[in-house]
């Protein structure tokens, strides 16, 4: 029962709430260069925002599987036992953990999306990004080293 609990906990914890804004997370992912619809999206938050609201800057971290060039499961699929499943075999995925901002303009409907291997990069993106923002508590989490 108590793991039950954790697990509810963690799911609610990771939950982006925004449904465009995972999309277009995802989105961002694929193209650049990872399986976006397997991601899996951690710590969504809003870290900063300007009044009255309509920009905000959001934080996420995530855990991405790099595309292989040429793997396109529709065609492993359509070829069926023909493919080469050697090649696939001794392939090991990877796995990539980035950390990520998010700007939204609501007013405008524009989102802008940067994905990074390292927190410093992000930190760094975020204090430009937040300059003349009100900084929340995911933001202020960023700042400090």
């Amino acid at each position: 029962m108590i793991s039950f609990v954790r697990r509810l906990g963690q799911r609610w914890s990771d939950w982006c709430g925004d449904r465009e804004m995972e999309t277009a997370i995802r989105r961002h992912l694929t193209i650049t260069g990872y399986y976006g619809g397997t991601a899996k999206l951690r710590q969504v938050r809003l870290a900063a925002v300007k009044r009255p609201g309509w920009m905000q800057v959001f934080r996420f971290e995530v855990t991405a599987r790099l595309a292989v060039a040429g793997d396109d499961s529709d065609d492993a699929q359509d070829n069926g036992a023909a493919a080469s499943t050697d090649a696939n075999v001794s392939e090991v995925p990877t796995y990539h953990e980035l950390f990520g901002l998010v700007r939204e303009d609501q007013r405008s409907g524009q989102v802008e999306i940067h994905v990074f291997r390292s927190g410093e990069q992000r930190r760094e993106l975020f204090a430009l990004w937040s300059d003349g923002l009100l900084q929340l508590r995911g933001g202020r989490s960023m700042t400090m080293t």
